[in-house]
């Protein structure tokens, strides 16, 4: 079994530069002060993915629909094909070899999180498109889709035909059924109608994690993307009474009416507002969805302005680019003037579709959980496009991209050195299940605890020596070699990863860290450049001495680091800004950097 991990790069410097950090200090490699940083990978043998679709199913997301039912099939082939379905669109990434699809929608009738005392035709009034639970977060397995026989009619039932016995999320591979077959089932089920028009879609996510008729689809072991599709903001309350579409008397949250006296039903989850969950409530939500946050990914396509400015490029993080999303003039929630004093009447809009597609409410509440999702810090990807868009391929492009991001971290990046002794610079560490102790455990891992998060122990994974074999034993080694990695990670220029033996693959409920005090190499032979004889080191004399100000430097290749290194036997025979050093106490001195710089 393979788990592929992120090469982590450290940060550096003198004590003074980083004694305001939090992040836990590692040994150093030389006389500096190097902090390591911790950086949680995904335990994800199989390269899968859960996606779950929120898709509006309110009357006003029929052209919407019709715009992501052309889309959704190029999507799942991008995944499924790690970006060569559509060539330049995304950059290359690992194939997805395991994907579960489900698709829900934000209807939930006029329930609450927690249930709510309240009767219905009593207390409150809602249409009966609101009764009940709604939906309740069941994944639907039935849709709408265009008819390819006879374009232009209006779209018809289909149903679902792979998903596995007994369950109502799509999965592939599923025997009998081909990757065609898994897309166009994803494509029928996209197309959903005749939903509450008070959308609750943050609830909704939380909501089918709750249903247990969804069982099976979350995987602790793979990579969650959430994306939700929508033209109106959230509605998800507290209090169902502002689903009343009728004035009930007592109902304390009444109006806004129009000046006839009809109850202004879209402006009534504005208007009362208060009455709405905290976008806490949501952050919290869905960065728990998994042990591991970093293994979230949410994206929305919804109410935002169209406006060049507020692309992501020009930002340089998206909670930046939220900010700037929120403070847009159009996001401004008031009521529309071009509908003013009717009972249809809408906020204005944040965009409007130039190919008539319709106008989009400003989704305020769905930005302002991207924004605090991305704040956390915990290496939540996030993804904010405009739903008036007259083409969805950008908008899932960048959401692809923030999945293939994730699925990228199964590789290294940048090769690392093996020392005399066929080991990298690096640790691998594990954070077990609450309970569950370093002593518990086994299978490579070291009986000591070396650290504890959150009452968790944190156990080291014994580093078995690699070169050009897989060795035996239990443990991880550092792989560039075997078959599974090169193809798995073909789209690095050179291939490498983590790999666990046989009996020592993380299990599900844990989480990994890859943590590395290596720097990376050079680009071009000098101190630090990868060697397994002094030949590799050889440069001119000339060159060295301009490059370093110094006469008579020479480099040769550390037998215990198999690095190129400048001897030396005093701080005066090094360049200038280095100092003499025994890094290892074997007698060998070298000129390192003491500000620890990295190449």
């Amino acid at each position: 079994m393979k788990i592929r991990f992120a090469f982590l790069l450290v940060m550096v410097g003198f004590i003074a530069t980083v004694a305001s950090c939090s992040n836990r200090p590692l040994s150093p490699l030389n006389p500096c002060t190097i902090n390591g940083v911790v950086q949680n990978v995904p335990v994800n043998p199989q390269r899968a993915l859960d996606v779950l679709f929120i898709i509006d199913d309110s009357p006003s997301m029929l052209d919407e629909q019709s715009k992501l039912a052309e889309q959704v099939p190029r999507l799942v082939n991008l995944l499924l094909t790690g970006g060569d379905a559509d060539p330049g669109a995304v950059g290359e990434f690992p194939a997805v070899e395991s994907l579960h699809v489900g698709i829900i929608t934000p209807d939930l009738g006029h329930s609450t999180e927690p249930p709510h005392n309240f009767t219905a035709g009593v207390d409150f009034n809602p249409t009966p498109a609101c009764d009940g639970d709604g939906k309740a977060g069941l994944m639907q397995v039935t849709g709408l889709i265009d008819d390819d026989d006879d374009p232009g009619t209006p779209r018809v039932m289909c149903v679902a035909q792979t998903p596995p016995a007994g369950t109502i999320y799509l999965n592939h591979p599923e025997p009998g059924f081909t990757a065609f077959d898994f897309v166009e089932d994803v494509e029928c089920v996209t197309g959903q109608t005749d939903g509450c028009g008070f959308e609750q879609q943050l609830e909704s996510i939380l909501a089918q994690g709750r249903n247990s008729a969804n069982v099976g689809f979350s995987r602790q072991d793979a990579l969650l993307a959430v994306i939700l599709i929508t033209d109106e903001d959230d509605c998800s309350t507290t209090d169902p009474r502002i689903f009343d579409v009728g004035a009930t008397p007592g109902n304390p949250f009444q109006g806004p009416f129009t000046t006839t006296g009809d109850v202004q039903f879209n402006l009534r989850c504005w208007e009362h507002s208060q009455a709405l969950q905290s976008i806490e409530r949501y952050v919290t939500g869905i960065a728990g969805l998994k042990d591991d946050p970093s293994q979230v990914v949410f994206a929305a396509i919804t109410g935002i302005p169209e406006d060049n400015a507020l692309d992501r490029a020009n930002f340089v993080t998206d909670e930046d680019r939220y900010d700037a999303i929120l403070a847009h003039a159009s996001m401004v929630e008031t009521p529309d003037p071009a509908s003013d004093d009717t009972q249809g009447q809408q906020l204005r809009p944040a965009c409007t579709a130039t190919d008539g597609s319709g106008a989009a409410a400003p989704g305020r509440r769905v930005v302002e959980t991207a924004k605090g999702l991305a704040a956390l810090n915990t290496g939540i990807g996030t993804v904010v496009e405009s739903i008036c868009a007259s083409d969805y391929a950008p908008a899932l492009n960048a959401i692809v991209d923030r999945i293939a991001e994730a699925l990228r971290e199964l590789c290294l990046p940048r090769p690392l050195i093996r020392n005399s002794e066929n080991v990298v610079g690096c640790e691998v560490r594990e954070v077990e299940p609450v309970g569950v102790t370093c002593a518990d455990v086994g299978r490579g891992r070291e009986s000591e605890p070396v650290g504890n998060e959150d009452g968790r122990d944190v156990c080291r994974i014994t580093q078995l020596p690699s070169d050009g074999s897989v060795p035996g034993g239990l443990g991880w080694f550092y792989d560039d070699f075997t078959p599974e990695t090169l193809e798995a990670c073909s789209f690095n220029p050179e291939p490498q990863q983590v790999t666990f033996t046989a009996g020592s693959e993380p299990a599900p409920g844990t989480r990994i860290r890859f943590e590395c005090l290596q720097t990376a190499p050079p680009r071009d032979v000098d101190i630090g450049w990868p060697c397994s004889s002094s030949t590799d080191c050889a440069r001119s004399s000339e060159s060295l001495s301009e490059q370093y100000d110094r006469d008579n430097l020479s480099l040769v290749c550390d037998p215990d680091t198999n690095r190129c290194q400048l001897t030396c036997t005093s701080n005066a025979e090094c360049p200038g800004g280095f100092s003499c050093f025994d890094a290892s106490g074997d007698g060998a001195s070298y000129c390192v950097n003491p500000t620890c710089t990295l190449n």
